[in-house]
């Protein structure tokens, strides 16, 4: 079981990132702009207020504060926010824009791999629903931008 826990904390977010852009890229190609603009708004302002937070939320990694040796190797600065859990979200959240079940099944993945992380002894829990905070609330503010500066259809009369 500790083999399995120790794969998804560590590698299974490359798969995971990998997987829903060949998907976005094979099966939305025409929505690659906006789902480029999507990744490249929600990416960053994650990364930025993630970058923001963790100078301001000190959360110490718990193999760090507690003194014990984690199942895989993590640095040990700041545990706040989850890198690992940012990234997969982020990326759930423009997946959730073309297709709204294949979003779902890739923010199931990024839950997934936050908690092996905080099973592994890298992040406390905290640290998880940071990362989907921080991203449910940057791709919220995407999306009401996105319909505010969306032309309407005109009615027909």
């Amino acid at each position: 079981m500790n083999a399995i826990i120790a794969f998804v904390a560590r590698y299974l977010f490359v798969l995971v990132a990998l997987g829903e852009m060949v998907y976005l890229y094979l099966y939305h190609r025409k929505q690659w702009k906006r789902l480029l603009v999507a990744a490249i708004v929600i990416g960053g302002l994650s990364l930025l207020a993630g970058l923001g937070l963790n100078k301001v939320v000190q959360d110490p990694r718990p193999f760090v504060a507690q003194g014990f040796t984690p199942l895989i190797p993590g640095s040990s600065d700041n545990g706040f926010p989850s890198d690992h859990t940012l990234l997969l979200s982020a990326t759930a959240a423009v997946t959730m824009i073309a297709n709204p079940w294949a979003g779902a099944v890739g923010l199931l993945l990024a839950i997934a791999v936050g908690l092996a992380r905080v099973y592994a002894g890298l992040h406390h829990m905290l640290d998880i629903v940071g990362s989907l905070f921080i991203v449910g609330f940057v791709a919220a503010g995407y999306l009401i931008v996105w319909m505010l500066l969306t032309p309407k259809p005109k009615k027909k009369s």
